[in-house]
């Protein structure tokens, strides 16, 4: 950066000089020498910067899919721990797939999370909150409940998404689903452009939970927004 304005310099100064004294052929050349080297510079600084944009894109992806494997591997501790639950419930009850009439928590839970996965967003929250109406102490009851947003989310219900985020914190207070519910309601926030609460839930997530790739992608999401700010 340097070298360029030092070339900027020497041209104004050779171009007023210029006005006074005739051109030499060894002038021209050396300023086009110069004009030479500052479209390399600038053609370097040009690919520095793209290369720059580029890894940022690569890494905000690399999150978003770290995020998703960490949300997978949580949601199937908690379905293998509520399974385990559930068989030994039926052992001591009867050996039926049903008790009193009524699906397992975790075969009740497999329906909404399977109706979830294909699309069925409506039917799927609907099995959902039967989930939490039965189950709401149940092993798999915060993850219900975090996936209720997530059907409305997909169907881009964010005010009705932020109300059911919400409650995961305020009914399973020791949740491993916290953090993602509340980068979830930040983000619905931002979907609604109500950004002065969407800044305020990343900041918290940060200071809450520092060392969670929640934190990582509110750190993104602030320097996303403070880049925006700087541009306008």
């Amino acid at each position: 950066m340097s070298y360029l304005i030092n070339i900027f310099l020497l041209f104004v100064i050779f171009f007023f000089s210029c006005a006074t004294s005739p051109l030499k052929s060894k002038d021209i050349a050396g300023l086009k020498e110069d004009v030479s080297q500052l479209q390399i510079e600038y053609r370097e600084l040009k690919q520095n910067h793209a290369d720059l944009y580029a890894k940022v894109d690569s890494y905000a992806s690399m999150i978003d899919i770290l995020n998703a494997n960490i949300l997978d591997f949580q949601n199937k501790i908690s379905f293998l721990s509520q399974t385990i639950n559930d068989l030994e419930a039926s052992v001591a009850k009867t050996k039926s797939e049903k008790y009193d009439g009524v699906l397992l928590p975790s075969s009740l839970y497999q329906r909404a999370y399977g109706d979830y996965l294909t699309g069925k967003f409506e039917l799927a929250y609907s099995n959902f909150k039967s989930f939490i109406d039965k189950y709401s102490n149940a092993e798999l009851a915060p993850q219900a409940q975090f996936y209720m947003g997530e059907c409305l989310y997909s169907r881009n219900m964010y005010t009705e998404a932020i109300v059911d985020y919400k409650k995961v914190e305020q009914n399973y207070k020791e949740s491993n689903f916290i953090p993602v519910s509340r980068l979830k309601m930040a983000l619905c926030y931002q979907k609604t452009a109500n950004h002065a609460l969407a800044l305020k839930i990343f900041k918290s997530i940060i200071r809450d939970f520092p060392k969670t790739q929640e934190a990582i992608t509110s750190q993104e999401k602030l320097k996303s927004f403070n880049n925006n700010v700087q541009k306008k």
